[in-house]
């Protein structure tokens, strides 16, 4: 019998509203962790008490990414208001960037910031309007290119971003025009471990962290190491097809370092699990791993370097399971349904046991999303 292709209603659940998280737990580590063993078995624990919950020994990889401030609220020349939010840069001060109204901007519009003469300004220099315009998942978006009235020569764009711009929250996490700018938010959207700036969204798994967390995991015999992989706009993109294969992915951009590449290697041949704190470390370790074994080489030769990524991961069936190849365990919330996030967990633990996973989670009240609590998913 051939195995039915599953649809992208497949991937939806129903939840109370309630539980969607609009601020983050007073204390990081004190949310809750949903532990699920390879085999099927629950437990209900907290956060800080991850040390007891990983075997001695285990290597957990961190996405050191840091989060831009990348949302901008601006207005044309007409009075009309704009919100630009930035995705990648293209060259200098030129980005691809999300906007909203698309519809009211074209090439040669004119953006501003400031009612000053001499303030800050950006021009629109290309429109991409239809996702199937779009290459590699690219959202409709703009290409804006950023300058000051007077052209000086000293101004720095990542300072004036980070004095200007917002948070950039997902837009199910709810803030009024007071609260837009929230300092709590700005400290909360940002892995404790951020290093590298980059990403229009945080690798939430690893809000949970605190310093004191892990230093236990040290105590307790386990190692750390970091990857870099920059969220990109395409995690925003819903998935509007029914059938999930042509989902156009979005392209996102990683790095993982020589140093980490050993470390894996080395956990592996004494047989000492790997785990990734969230869907972003797993993606770069799945990426580099599969590049290499497509050129025949070992993933060594591609560290340190910096590639893109578009890797889709999604069961085929309802029977179809990922097989990584490289971690053994990953921490990770809870996702939005029909998300392609939630699509890459039901293929590493199977649909029908994300189904029964999220219903307990659901029944429990565990807090969902960007802000909510987290899980330990054992995966061999």
């Amino acid at each position: 019998m051939i195995a039915q292709s599953l649809k992208l209603s497949d991937f939806d659940y129903e939840f109370p509203e309630e539980l969607v998280a609009q601020q983050p737990a007073a204390n990081r580590d004190n949310s809750r962790l949903l532990v699920r063993t390879a085999d099927g078995l629950i437990e209900h624990r907290v956060f800080n008490e991850l040390p007891s919950c990983l075997p001695t020994g285990t290597l957990i990889i961190l996405n050191d990414t840091s989060v831009l401030q990348s949302r901008l609220h601006g207005f044309l020349r007409t009075g009309a208001r704009v919100e630009i939010f930035l995705l990648e840069p293209t060259s200098g001060t030129s980005w691809r960037a999300m906007a909203k109204p698309l519809r009211k901007l074209r090439v040669g519009t004119e953006v501003l910031f400031s009612n000053d003469e001499a303030g800050h300004r950006a021009e629109v220099i290309g429109v991409v309007r239809q996702i199937e315009d779009a290459r590699d998942g690219e959202v409709p978006s703009i290409q804006i290119e950023f300058s000051t009235g007077g052209n000086r020569r000293d101004f720095n764009f990542f300072q004036w971003l980070d004095q200007n711009g917002e948070t950039p929250l997902p837009p199910y996490i709810r803030r009024d025009d007071k609260h837009r700018k929230n300092p709590e938010d700005r400290a909360r959207y940002e892995t404790v471990f951020a290093r590298v700036k980059g990403s229009v969204a945080a690798p939430t798994a690893g809000l949970h962290f605190t310093p004191g967390v892990l230093d236990a995991l040290r105590k307790a015999g386990c190692e750390t190491a970091t990857v870099t992989l920059h969220v990109g706009g395409g995690t925003f993109l819903p998935v509007r097809q029914e059938e999930i294969s042509g989902h156009p992915i979005h392209r996102e951009y990683f790095m993982v370092p020589l140093a980490t590449v050993e470390m894996i290697r080395r956990a592996k041949e004494s047989g000492r699990p790997v785990c990734c704190v969230g869907t972003t470390s797993f993606r770069a370790l799945e990426s580099l791993w599969l590049s290499a074994r497509e050129k025949r080489v070992v993933p060594e030769t591609l560290a340190d370097e910096w590639h893109g990524t578009n890797l889709y991961i999604f069961p085929r069936s309802i029977d179809d399971r990922y097989n990584p190849a490289v971690a053994d365990a990953m921490i990770t919330n809870f996702h939005q349904p029909k998300s392609t996030l939630l699509m890459m967990i039901s293929a590493v633990i199977g649909l029908k046991n994300l189904k029964l996973m999220y219903a307990e989670a659901i029944k429990e009240k565990y807090r969902l999303f960007s802000y909510g609590d987290s899980s330990l998913l054992m995966l061999r």
